[in-house]
């Protein structure tokens, strides 16, 4: 591996993570301030509850957390005792480990007084959250997403936006509170402008040199998904863009002498985020695109809030079809120029590990790039091997300067 210079720290950073405390904290206090506490999903119509009043808290985050901090097999080793797979969502075992731990290394998880929960990500959350709903003897509700085909079909949008309508009216009689449209629509507009801005941020992967990855946005993704809809998330992003501008004007890159941009599919290594990320840039490769960080392109139309929440939570590629998802990986490696394609398969995520051998043949087939599909567990460390990760990840690297060497910058 080529020696590495020294990462110049985000100042971002600092402030993600009094952000993010400051969001526990605001979980842990919530119950004594008379705020119900939702436990929803990554993929769940958060404007919602924030018009509700109500602070979301978000397991899965929980489950991330405790992946980064090299946790992850601990607490799932708490939920296989209490006989719960080993093959589960390790996020589920994580939340479902501690919830039957008596000591809580990460500090408990904060307690639902209801849960809410979207399937248009997979079946494994709906039935981790009712399980949790029976364990905390609190009230349950499940919003259904058929999955989308190629094209969105009116019938899947009527029938979800009936869906939000049950799931306000389910809201207004736990709280006894009428719901707030206006409420509504101001929490969308500071979800709009997040989303903007994050995209934007996104964006500037595909220059050359970047001056930010995905392994970046992996890092400051946290406000995105639990705070969309807030001033702070849109502040947040209004800060790191301006960061993001200095590093540009500055010419500071995310690695040096970058050579290769890389498509990644599509949740990271969490516990060996800085490993992977280090071993890319060893090999002059930058990985700058994922549809993992572009999931919340969200748009909405404040004129039709609950229509346009339809739109954009069941249109998700993670509730779309085979061939769509392919479509769209195709489509991000053109925007971002790559030169190769890593695909995950990622034994906690059975959705979007299925069918990664064909995805693989389609994309090399359609581009002439190079791909490599590798073997893992986004959470559980008892589930990697360095040995056999780098033996597939290594002779991809090896292809990828060979086709620099034959044809100059290898890219489609």
């Amino acid at each position: 591996m080529r020696e590495l210079t020294e990462i110049i720290p985000w100042q971002t950073a600092n402030l993600m993570k009094r952000l993010m405390a400051d969001y526990y904290k605001q979980g842990a206090e919530a119950k004594e301030k008379g705020i119900p506490v939702a436990w929803v999903t990554a993929v769940f119509p958060v404007e919602i509850i924030y018009a509700a009043g109500m602070f979301p808290f978000y397991p899965e985050n929980f489950g991330a957390v405790a992946a980064a901090r090299k946790m992850a097999h601990t607490l799932s080793s708490v939920a296989e005792a209490k006989g719960y797979a080993h093959d589960l969502c390790a996020y589920a075992r994580c939340g479902l480990g501690d919830a039957h731990s008596k000591e809580h290394p990460l500090g408990e998880i904060v307690r639902p007084d209801l849960l809410l929960c979207c399937n248009t990500q997979c079946g494994s959350l709906s039935k981790w959250f009712e399980v949790a709903g029976r364990f905390y003897q609190a009230p349950y509700f499940l919003l259904d997403a058929p999955q989308v085909g190629m094209e969105p079909e009116a019938l899947c949008k009527q029938y979800f936006t009936a869906q939000l309508q049950e799931l306000i009216a389910f809201l207004e009689g736990y709280t006894g509170n009428k719901f707030d449209y206006d409420r509504l629509r101001e929490v969308i507009g500071y979800a709009n402008e997040a989303c903007r801005l994050w995209n934007e941020i996104l964006e500037a992967a595909a220059l050359k040199p970047a001056p930010f990855g995905f392994f970046d946005a992996c890092y400051h993704m946290a406000p995105i998904v639990t705070m969309r809809g807030t001033p702070q998330a849109v502040e947040y992003y209004r800060t790191l863009q301006h960061e993001l501008e200095d590093r540009i004007a500055k010419n500071i890159f995310a690695i040096k002498d970058e050579r290769y941009k890389l498509y990644f599919d599509h949740i990271p290594l969490w516990p060996k985020l800085r490993w992977f990320s280090e071993l890319c840039a060893s090999h002059n490769a930058l990985v700058v695109v994922s549809q993992y960080t572009h999931s919340w392109a969200y748009q909405f139309d404040l004129d039709q809030p609950l229509e346009s929440l339809a739109e954009n939570y069941t249109e998700e590629f993670v509730n779309r079809v085979f061939d769509y998802r392919a479509q769209r990986m195709l489509k991000l490696m053109r925007q971002y120029d790559v030169s190769g394609f890593i695909l995950f398969s990622n034994r906690s995520c059975k959705p979007n590990a299925f069918g990664l051998y064909d995805t693989k043949n389609f994309l090399s087939n359609k581009t002439g790039l190079p791909g490599v599909v590798f073997e893992a567990d986004m959470s559980d460390l008892r589930f990697f091997s360095e040995a056999q990760v780098l033996a597939k990840l290594e002779p991809f690297f090896e292809q990828i300067e060979s086709n620099q060497r034959r044809g100059g910058y290898a890219s489609i």
